[in-house]
């Protein structure tokens, strides 16, 4: 009873006594909560303290817990290992060792890494990787190796070799190999050479050999904007579009969409459309225009308008209850409906018309 008890005082004093030591080094209170075992060491005027077995201690209002922790008075270092985790404000962050610099305020993260921010609003983001840096004093996060993440607000993941994060500014970006895709299957991929994300506008840019996919089309171009809560995407620099029924190009792509269920495309200067009757068929007609706005009902164009300087071809084939026709024409305005089908229900040019029309009777 005496040896426990005499073991209970001498932990309590090695205890208090490495908090006065450690207290108020680098502007921030140390407090040691538990340790299983303590050793405090002196080596050239050095203290440095170990810890061993369900550490768990505060450096201000961060909170740290691992199996293993030394601590060095002078230096005003801390290194952590086995199952760390580290809570500060909204921030939880989990490795296999961690080493905190107090003065500069920088955690550097190694092994089974995984950050996760967690809002008051239930939204969360999380990051995971092999090696990570977290500047607490500018609240920004770097990443690298293997990088995956998952935003709960925008239902996506993301992985690239390397992403940054500033928090203060809301402004992230993702190089080496970064890809975006949505948390439901197959509805949103996008691949760049570069992704930027600006938090407060809930835009996403990439840059360089963009390439997205989804259920309802494919799209390539040097450039994308895609802004997420508006689910308006802007493709630049040679943009193309591909559909089972349709391949189109211009200056500039605009894809307005509902859950991410492609609704409308508009096309803006030198306009290229050419589309099959069938799905997976022979994309052998053709509009060119000025401006051209798609409507589209899942993967079927319903509606088709082009503006200025208008040239198309239409070819329909003979088939049972479809007579042969083709149209070519010229002018200021075409409008076309498609039924479920698919099939041309009813075109109209406006304007400037020229043009011939040639069909044949199948009676």
């Amino acid at each position: 009873m005496r040896r426990n008890l005499t073991g209970s005082i001498l932990s309590f004093f090695l205890l208090l006594l490495a908090n006065l030591l450690l207290a108020d080094t680098a502007g921030e209170s140390f407090r040691l909560i538990h340790s299983d075992r303590l050793n405090l060491n002196t080596v050239q005027n050095e203290q440095i303290l170990q810890l061993n077995g369900n550490v768990h201690f505060f450096y201000g209002k961060v909170e740290f817990r691992s199996q293993r922790a030394i601590i060095w008075e002078k230096q005003k270092i801390a290194r952590l290992y086995d199952n760390v985790r580290i809570s500060t404000d909204t921030l939880t962050l989990v490795a296999d060792s961690v080493a905190y610099y107090r003065v500069t305020e920088q955690l550097r993260l190694g092994g089974s890494v995984l950050i996760t921010e967690s809002k008051p609003d239930g939204t969360y983001r999380w990051f995971s990787c092999d090696n990570a840096l977290y500047d607490k004093k500018q609240d920004r996060l770097t990443t690298w190796q293997k990088v995956k993440a998952y935003d709960k607000l925008e239902n996506a993941y993301a992985s690239c070799g390397y992403a940054f994060w500033d928090r203060k500014a809301g402004y992230a970006y993702m190089v080496e190999d970064p890809v975006v895709y949505g948390g439901t299957p197959d509805t949103l991929y996008i691949r760049a050479g570069r992704m930027e994300y600006f938090e407060s506008d809930r835009k996403l840019i990439a840059t360089f050999d963009v390439q997205t996919n989804s259920n309802d089309y494919r799209a390539q171009s040097d450039f994308l904007i895609y802004f997420l809560k508006a689910e308006k995407a802007v493709f630049t620099g040679n943009p193309k579009f591909f559909s089972d029924y349709s391949t189109a190009e211009a200056t500039e792509f605009y894809l307005y969409l509902s859950e991410r269920k492609l609704q409308r495309a508009e096309l803006v200067d030198s306009c290229s459309v050419w589309f099959a009757e069938e799905q997976h068929g022979a994309q052998d007609n053709w509009v060119k225009a000025s401006y051209v706005r798609i409507t589209f009902n899942g993967d079927n164009i319903r509606h088709f308008v082009a503006e200025e300087m208008v040239t198309y071809y239409y070819l329909q084939s003979p088939k049972p209850r479809q007579d042969f026709f083709i149209n070519t024409a010229s002018g200021e305005y075409l409008e076309a409906n498609f039924n479920e089908d698919n099939k041309l229900d009813r075109m109209e040019m406006k304007r400037n018309i020229r043009g011939k029309y040639v069909f044949k009777n199948k009676s």
